[in-house]
């Protein structure tokens, strides 16, 4: 039963007009069904007990005016379903875990590091900052996970294919330490996936290869927000294992949340070569960004240095913000104070 704050949300997402179309080649548009906070001002439902200094720490102006009886709607999405990786109400679904997981992705858009102008290419979309936050909490979720303890362990010395090895003078300028394994080095590493996803696509989950380059192959063809290719599974055991994980479950793709304020053409979506794996690798890029994040994480501990698989930590120009780890700090404290949340993560 809805309460009488979502009969509301309701009537506004239905005066908003028409569905937007899909994408002309990509059977996974984005969803037009979730509820989506307005401007840098987002209301928090008063019965929540999300740590309000971790929320304006992270630059969020909140507002806790906003009561709901129950708590039950407060932001959910009017179909809790249509996220992969969410699971719909009448499968376990918790009203607080979706209350935090909301929490998480208000925290995000109303960071310092969604407003901040990046270097050529500007503000990110709102859908990489609240999609990055939701593969980082998944992460937190999930500190045992082996691909997850890799890129939690403790930086190396080896500046050619660890990437926080490869920006330790930039970490330290910010006074990050990755000398010892655990979720502060695993925030670092996010915090510079970030730099490098906004340098390679502008945060958009599914760009396509690079035209101007002749990586037509099933193997080299680039794709998704951090332009990773299918040929990089060599670099690490951990690398096949996701991708196992990700071609028979969408949980984790977080799709809906990537792709919000991004425009997708048929080009995008195009794939190319020959290979069935290579192609599908291409599809997951872009379909499902969540394992691309995940998988790009992994990339930067194992080939992310100097001599690594991105031009933009190979020149170091992907950015390294401090704002994006407050950020990450606040998803921190809210995953850490509401494991609940990790249910529907």
């Amino acid at each position: 039963m809805f309460s009488s704050r979502s009969f509301v949300l309701m009537l506004a997402w239905c005066s908003c007009g028409a569905l937007p179309e899909a994408p002309d080649a990509g059977p996974l548009a984005r969803d037009a069904g979730e509820v989506l906070f307005d401007g840098g001002t987002v209301a928090v439902d008063a019965g929540s007990e999300v740590d309000a200094g971790a929320l304006l720490d992270a630059g969020l102006e909140v507002d806790a005016g906003l009561p709901d009886a129950g708590g039950a709607d407060a932001g959910l999405r009017l179909d809790a379903g249509v996220d992969a990786g969410s699971p719909p109400r009448d499968a376990g679904f918790s009203a607080d875990a979706g209350a935090q997981r909301d929490a998480i992705t208000a925290l995000a858009v109303g960071s310092a590091c969604y407003r901040y102008q990046w270097r050529n290419r500007g503000q990110m979309p709102r859908g990489y900052i609240k999609g990055v936050a939701l593969s980082f909490a998944r992460g937190v979720c999930l500190p045992t996970r082996s691909d997850i303890m890799l890129v939690s362990s403790a930086k190396t010395t080896n500046t050619q294919r660890d990437a926080l090895a490869w920006y330790d003078a930039e970490f330290t300028a910010l006074n990050f330490s990755n000398a010892t394994a655990g979720l502060d080095t695993f925030r670092h590493t996010y915090t510079l996936l970030i730099g490098l996803g906004m340098r390679e696509s502008s945060g958009e989950h599914c760009t396509g290869r690079d035209t101007s380059a002749t990586n037509t192959t099933s193997d080299s063809a680039e794709a998704g927000a951090w332009q990773t290719s299918y040929d990089s599974r060599g670099s690490s055991p951990e690398l096949p294992i996701l991708f196992d994980r990700y071609r028979t479950s969408t949980a984790g793709c977080f799709l809906s949340s990537y792709s919000e304020g991004v425009t997708c053409t048929a080009a995008n979506w195009q794939n190319w070569g020959t290979g069935a794996d290579g192609l599908l690798f291409q599809r997951l890029e872009k379909e499902c960004p969540g394992f691309a994040a995940e998988y790009a994480a992994v990339m930067l501990r194992v080939r992310g240095g100097s001599l690594g698989h991105y031009g933009p930590l190979r020149t170091k120009a992907a950015e390294l913000r401090p704002e994006c780890d407050v950020m990450l700090q606040g998803v921190q404290a809210i995953v850490t104070a509401h494991p609940e949340v990790c249910t529907i993560l």
